[in-house]
């Protein structure tokens, strides 16, 4: 139970911000102090509507790999089908407890490396082996869906940037100009490799600045 009601609230908690944000895009902000709040709240947003499609991912990859799994009969499971069963669990385990998205990064990151691992032993003469090699077409899919939902949140991300410039006095700009470069940055990027890197120079930003 505490996945739905962690879910609303987090989706209250958005929603609230984004008004926030679009009620007040047309007054300027006069002060450090409102600039700061902001700021903030922009950065709040971020990382609701991160959380919300890493779990969307989390959620496709668990079902990818259990599919996978599934398709193996349970005499014929090996040590493949032992480390698809440990991404299920952890992945179940991270979905329905409080992590930091930095973990649930990390999980992502780890289905690259166990679909690696797993493809390299698709040659193998193993009963195991020869029946996912049939089923990893699935895998095309899930990358499809992977990046709707990467485009998905880019879109959240740029309109949220942009309803925060507009709040900004030119002289707020300028104070807080390697912010609003960074962004733009982000918003012109299309590159997912860059944008992960520019990603990380925005979080170092953010550590210096609130």
């Amino acid at each position: 139970m505490s996945m739905p009601m962690n879910f609303v609230k987090s989706f209250a908690v958005c929603f609230s911000i984004l008004l926030t944000i679009k009620s007040s895009a047309s007054q300027s902000l006069n002060t450090p102090e409102k600039e700061r709040k902001a700021i903030k709240d922009f950065f709040n947003y971020v990382d609701i509507t991160t959380d919300f499609k890493l779990n969307n991912m989390l959620k496709m990859t668990q079902s990818f790999v259990e599919q996978l799994l599934n398709s193996i009969p349970y005499d014929d499971r090996g040590n493949t089908a032992e480390l698809l069963q440990q991404y299920i669990d952890k992945a179940e385990n991270l979905r329905y407890h409080g992590v930091s998205i930095e973990e649930k990064e990390n999980m992502l990151l780890e289905l690259r490396e166990l679909i690696a691992l797993t493809r390299s032993g698709l040659e193998k003469q193993e009963k195991e082996d020869m029946i996912l090699k049939q089923n990893m077409l699935g895998m095309f899919e899930l990358l499809a869906r992977l990046a709707i939902e990467e485009r998905r949140q880019s879109e959240k991300f740029s309109k949220a940037s942009s309803l925060l410039r507009r709040r900004f006095t030119s002289e707020g700009i300028q104070r807080h100009q390697q912010l609003f470069d960074l962004l733009y940055e982000l918003e012109q990027e299309q590159d997912i490799v860059n944008r992960e890197a520019l990603f990380r120079n925005l979080k170092d930003l953010r550590a210096q600045i609130m």
